[in-house]
């Protein structure tokens, strides 16, 4: 997938959001591969610190100028950190998705049971492999 960044080390959500994994807490952001789909990305509502979250729930809402869509809450726990430059500089999320562009840092419930529901190392190239062919146009 030599067209998509796909950091190895990160857990991925099938609503193309990433996971990593800092000592006893996650941080959350945008695949290369979703912010390549949506193209320039003008809008995102990040949630609040201090606001406990469940699992499937919406974590952030995006907008670009053709497509709409979230983000849900890959596994259950409470906001620590936002990232505040989102809001008023959304493209963070098309320049630098796996870095500036990072969305929140929770900490999870249950970090290890969350990590079982996630997508990663082979599966994640597979998985990445089939929504490219899913989404591709044809040339």
């Amino acid at each position: 997938m030599a067209q998509y960044e796909i950091p190895q080390g990160l857990y991925y959500t099938s609503d193309h959001a990433w996971v990593k994994v800092e000592e006893n807490k996650i941080r959350i952001g945008i695949t290369d591969f979703m912010q390549k789909l949506a193209g320039e990305i003008t809008f995102i509502r990040i949630p609040r610190v201090g606001k406990t979250l469940t699992a499937g729930a919406t974590l952030s809402s995006i907008q670009s100028g053709k497509w709409a869509g979230k983000i849900q809450v890959p596994m259950s726990g409470k906001v620590l950190e936002v990232n505040t430059e989102l809001p008023a500089n959304p493209k963070l999320l098309n320049t630098d998705s796996y870095g500036a562009g990072w969305i929140c840092v929770m900490e999870p419930d249950d970090l290890a049971a969350g990590l079982q529901t996630l997508i990663h190392g082979e599966a994640a190239d597979a998985f990445f492999t089939a929504e490219h062919a899913k989404y591709a146009k044809p040339e």
